[in-house]
């Protein structure tokens, strides 16, 4: 079995057609089958089924698939970084952040910015204690997350124990999310009292029950909802707030072209704490300068508001 007879087969998937992979690949399409008849042969298996449809997979052929693709990935990071190594800058950069459509904002601003031949960057939108953990692990370079005056001290020790340091950018007063025409869409704040009329929209949080990993604001030790509908991303929080009237809570910044436009956001009525935003890092680590431009970038969004 080679690397090459790997990459016939992943090229004939991607097409259905070994007719169409063959001129992809720059090969007669008698090479790529003379390939294929002999890997079947050596691994006593039927990966394609061909008819006068086309080609199409075997229940084994989706199983080798399914084996064979991260192994051509890895062929392909060598690849890559060992061509960087001798003549580019392989430039790579992995944020993780809670569901803030600013932070997607600053992450497409910066990928405008760049022109490097070759770069590898992640976006990953995920729950705080996630957050925290894909940082610690040093599976991200930096997280957002923010952080109350109730839980401040709390994920303060958390960061102290996971070796992590917290950088504010800025302190937002709480906003509920409604839609357009919700019953207290007019009003220029809103109160605890008002708030616990409706469905609250909460991002579900499978590991993490303590409020101090709230994906939403945290208003009030207190404050309790009769009515919960527990969601797993911005998508589905979006539609549900936008067609009942149901709310949620959260910074209030709502990025024009990155938020639902039949969502607005009202400022929660004092008293109430300050969410402070922020970004995350491992300490002793110097930041990259490709994390250095993204955290800038960060820093003007969030600067708007």
């Amino acid at each position: 079995m080679t690397l090459m007879q790997l990459e016939y087969i992943m090229e004939i998937y991607h097409c259905g057609s070994m007719n169409k992979a063959a001129q992809n690949l720059f090969v007669s399409q008698s090479a790529i089958s003379t390939a294929i008849k002999e890997l079947e042969e050596e691994l006593g298996i039927t990966i394609f089924i061909r008819s006068n449809r086309g080609i199409s997979l075997t229940e084994e052929g989706q199983e080798f698939i399914s084996k064979i693709h991260p192994l051509l990935q890895q062929a392909k990071d060598v690849e890559l970084f060992y061509s960087a190594k001798n003549g580019y800058n392989n430039s790579h950069l992995y944020i993780s952040t809670q569901r803030y459509p600013f932070c997607a904002k600053a992450f497409v601003e910066f990928l405008k910015t760049q022109s490097d031949p070759i770069f590898h960057y992640g976006f990953k939108e995920c729950p705080m204690g996630k957050v925290i953990e894909e940082v610690h692990t040093g599976k991200s370079d930096l997280g957002i997350i923010f952080l109350s005056d109730i839980t401040e001290l709390f994920l303060s020790r958390l960061f102290h124990t996971k070796n992590l340091i917290f950088h504010e950018m800025k302190r937002l007063r709480p906003h509920v999310f409604m839609n357009l025409d919700h019953p207290l869409a007019q009003k220029k704040e809103i109160s605890f009292d008002e708030l616990k009329k409706y469905p609250f929209v909460i991002f579900s949080k499978k590991e993490e029950s303590s409020f101090n990993f709230s994906e939403e604001a945290v208003l009030n030790h207190s404050i309790e909802y009769n009515q919960i509908i527990y969601v797993n991303d911005r998508a589905t929080a979006y539609n549900i707030l936008a067609h009942t009237t149901a709310i949620s809570t959260g910074s209030g910044v709502l990025p024009d072209g990155y938020c639902d436009p039949r969502i607005l956001a009202i400022p929660i009525a004092p008293p109430v704490c300050d969410m402070c935003i922020g970004w995350i890092s491992r300490k002793g680590d110097s930041l990259s300068d490709k994390a250095k431009e993204f955290v800038q970038i960060l820093e003007e969004q969030i600067k708007k508001y």
